[in-house]
This record gives C-alpha cells, structure tokens and sequence, in this order.
C-alpha cells in the first residue's frame, strides 16, 4: 500500500516536470520568434536607418544575437531529450529516473534563467542605439 502511494506521488512530481518542461520549450520558441523579428528590424529597417556611426554597434548585436541563438539551439535539444525521457518514464512506470535527469533539471533551470538575462541585455543595447539615433535625428531636425 506505501509503495502505491510512493509511485503515484512519484507519478505527479514526474508530470508536473513534464508540463514545466513543456514550458520552458514554449519559452524557448517565444525568444525564436523575438529573435527571427529582432533580425528582420536590424537587417531590413536599421542597417538603412542607422548612420554609419552607428554600425559596430548593430554588428555587435548582430553577433550577441547569434551567440544567444547558440546557446538557445543547446537548451532546446537539452530540453527535448528531457522532454523525451519524462514522457517514456511516465509512460513505463518501471522507468525510474536518474540523478542526471535531475541534474539535467538544474542545467536547464540556470540556462534558462542566463538566456533570458542575455536576451533582455541586448534588447536593451538595440533599443538603446534606436534611441540615440531619434534622438540625434530629432536634434537634426530642429
């Protein structure tokens, strides 16, 4: 009768991580998307905009860009390999899960948390350039 009880509580913890694990690769494809119309408005808007002035800082966005989408291919594999695990495991009720996949939890967590801060750098950096750059305009125009 424990031993029901221990599987069934085992059960829940290993759906809850599913569903987080779902989320985070929800969150994954959201900065994908951020990150494909981030492109597009550097490449097909600013880099005509801009002053020439202006471009080693569009480069080193362009490039924090890349470096971001690197390490968010890495957590999106990690992530559904994970992913994968937590279904076949839910799926066999024999399958118990390891220490790694628990470590692998951890790795994820702290990724996650360094590309969201990184994302949110280089917004920062890009918006900060558009607004030099209106501002300078709107000094041109007076």
């Amino acid at each position: 009768m424990m031993n029901t009880f221990g599987d069934q509580k085992l059960s829940t913890e290993m759906q809850e991580l599913y569903l987080q694990n779902r989320n985070w690769h929800s969150d994954v494809l959201n900065l994908e998307d951020e990150t494909r119309f981030l492109r597009k408005i550097i490449q097909q808007v600013l880099s005509s905009v801009l002053k020439e002035d202006s471009s080693e800082e569009i480069k080193f966005i362009y490039v924090s860009l890349n470096e971001l989408e690197e390490r968010r291919n890495k957590l999106k594999s990690l992530i559904i390999r994970q992913q994968h695990l937590l279904e076949s495991a839910l799926e066999d009720h024999t399958n118990h899960l390891g220490f790694g996949v628990i470590a692998e939890i951890g790795k994820i967590i702290n990724e996650i948390k360094s590309i969201f801060i990184s994302d949110k750098l280089i917004k920062k950096e890009l918006f900060t350039l558009v607004e030099e750059v209106i501002g300078k305009d709107k000094l041109v125009l007076c």
